[in-house]
């Protein structure tokens, strides 16, 4: 009786186990097939985020070099999935080739590049709206294409609004946005000034707000200092060193660290 029963259960589960098995075997596939269709996506997808890393970090690149990534950046732009880290990628080395171009003063390239630049930063957009290198990028690439408009203000605002603190992007807005200075509204106004202080706050950011500083912010220097009352002693002394080693005494009532401790003094000098 008990071999019975035991035959009986083996012919109910066995289709069963034979489904189960089956379904194994597809899921395998699947998978398999999956690796060999995905792995060149993730593949390429890694190395365009590499580049783009090593860029952010400020490593230079030939033209050559990335125009023989253009392929790669063509597909992944007009990839019907979206895949944000890919696609911001793929922006942030179609800017670096716009710099290289300008960089040359050829015109015809660098307005094809410009182009191409705000197209692709669009349909990144599209897939990554809250991305605030991306909004950036479309203000800085509408601008230098186009000229100032107000309306491209509205992309800086998204800007400081969805990334106020990423390091790497306020390196490249703040000289933005002191460059617009008079043409931003007051509360981009305040933004900019707030950015540049809390950049103070680091030492890894001293050098950069120093060469913003005499640079693009240079018209609205009184209006900074005056907002210098904000840091502690040590910020105010580190940003007052690394200024006089840039050959610039500006800072009234700090005094410089170890001025006695140079061989030579540099020459300060106060711009026009």
């Amino acid at each position: 009786m008990a071999i019975r029963i035991k035959k009986l259960t083996s012919l109910v589960t066995a289709p069963y186990i034979l489904l189960a098995r089956i379904f194994i075997v597809i899921l395998g596939a699947v998978a398999v097939w999956w690796g060999i269709i995905g792995f060149p996506v993730y593949w390429q997808d890694s190395s365009i985020e590499r580049v783009a890393t090593q860029i952010i970090a400020g490593e230079p690149f030939k033209a050559e070099t990335l125009a023989r990534l253009v392929p790669v950046l063509d597909r992944i732009e007009k990839s019907a999935h979206c895949r944000p880290a890919a696609v911001r990628s793929a922006a942030i080395i179609r800017l670096r080739m716009s710099e290289v171009a300008a960089s040359t003063k050829n015109h015809r390239h660098l307005n094809e590049h410009l182009e191409s630049l705000i197209n692709v930063i669009r349909s990144s957009l599209s897939c990554a709206p809250a991305d605030p290198f991306l909004w950036l990028a479309l203000y800085s690439v509408e601008v230098t294409k186009n000229g100032f408009k107000p309306d491209y203000l509205e992309y800086l605002r998204l800007s400081y609004q969805l990334g106020p603190h990423e390091g790497w992007i306020v390196l490249k807005r703040n000289p933005l946005a002191f460059k617009a200075f008079q043409q931003l509204t007051p509360d981009l106004r305040e933004d900019a000034l707030n950015e540049f202080v809390a950049m103070l706050r680091d030492s890894h950011f001293s050098d950069q707000a120093a060469k913003i500083l005499i640079g693009p912010a240079w018209p609205e220097r009184e209006l900074i200092l005056s907002r210098l009352t904000h840091l502690n002693d040590n910020d105010r002394q580190r940003f007052a060193d690394v200024l006089y080693r840039h050959g610039y005494d500006i800072l009234p009532g700090i005094g410089l660290a170890r001025r006695g401790s140079h061989r030579f003094a540099p020459k300060i000098r106060v711009p026009q």
